[in-house]
């Protein structure tokens, strides 16, 4: 082959590359001139998209794809807000890379293991850098909120006494026994005949005289309530109708004469007392309503501050409608 033949076709597959890498660079937005390309973007609605779909929503047709161009669009809009803290905190100082590990310590001591803690990195696709810097920036930009007086934090509380209220609950033990057919997924398996027999059998033995709380232990096959005696606390609404109605019709110390059928399977309930409706004290509650008006104060300055920042950066979106 011809030098020059070489030559050309050389200079042909570098072309070709060089256009093959721009199609993947394609920008979609910029920040003061920082851009965000295409490749970053799809990443993330992306791996949005896979855990929307394990939830069981549907992206086909003309909805699903509204949904998804919408997805999009909020996304870009997240990653620019990103681009804007970094950009803001930089201003602010440098970071060391003690400070950067002494700003994410308390994050990941709130996940159980390493790897959780990467995993969330890779799903809000930042470096354990940049998630310093924004936490760096946003204690910069909040450490000047004073803290609520008193007699803001009991007019909060006079204005919001429904917040701090309880409603009647009720404490009842109970005892399970499953309806699964091998599609539900439950821990255990029994027909409905299988199941209500079990549970009849269990009143038998109560009416003989053995200990409810006992039972549950041994014989129930809920697993969250069977390690303390099948002791269940609720309020009207929380819980599957069939079972509500029939708790809440028993007297304190009485259990159901009959099995108890839900979508679960076959329940047999002692109602144990009955919890009056109260209202919490000021002082109880006080120290709650200050962190919770202290949080909302903070993030009220934060946003504050963003939207500044925002205002004064020179932006491109090129998927703004």
């Amino acid at each position: 082959m011809r030098p020059k033949i070489i030559i050309l076709l050389l200079t042909l597959l570098i072309l070709a590359a060089i256009a093959v890498a721009g199609c993947g660079k394609e920008m979609v937005a910029s920040v003061n001139s920082e851009k965000i390309y295409r490749e970053d973007l799809s990443k993330q609605v992306d791996e949005l998209k896979k855990s929307y779909e394990q939830q069981g929503i549907d992206f086909s047709g003309d909805q699903g794809n509204n949904m998804l161009q919408s997805m999009e669009q909020d996304t870009l809009e997240q990653i620019i807000d990103t681009r804007i803290m970094l950009q803001e905190a930089k201003k602010i100082g440098k970071l060391t890379k003690d400070q950067v590990q002494e700003k994410v310590k308390p994050l990941k001591e709130q996940f159980p293991s390493d790897e959780e803690y990467q995993k969330f990195l890779a799903q809000v696709n930042l470096k354990e850098e940049e998630v310093a810097y924004i936490l760096f920036l946003q204690e910069e930009v909040v450490k000047d909120v004073a803290p609520a007086s008193d007699e803001e934090l009991k007019k909060y509380y006079e204005d919001n006494k429904e917040q701090f209220s309880e409603p009647e609950q009720f404490q009842v033990r109970h005892i399970l026994f499953f309806i699964d057919d091998g599609t539900k997924g439950y821990p255990a398996q029994h027909t409905d005949d299988e199941a209500r027999k079990m549970a009849e059998d269990i009143i038998t033995q109560l009416d003989q005289g053995k200990d409810f709380a006992e039972l549950a232990s041994q014989k129930s096959e809920d697993s969250t309530t069977k390690t303390n005696g099948g002791l269940y606390t609720f309020t009207k609404g929380e819980t599957v109708e069939e079972f509500s109605d029939a708790a809440t019709a028993l007297k304190e110390g009485e259990y159901t004469e009959k099995p108890v059928k839900t979508d679960y399977g076959y329940h047999l309930i002692k109602l144990e007392k009955i919890i009056p409706a109260a209202q919490k004290p000021f002082d109880e509650v006080k120290q709650q309503i200050a962190d919770q008006m202290s949080g909302q104060a903070k993030q009220d300055k934060f946003n504050q501050f963003m939207q500044e920042a925002k205002d004064k950066a020179t932006l491109v979106n090129k998927l703004k409608p």
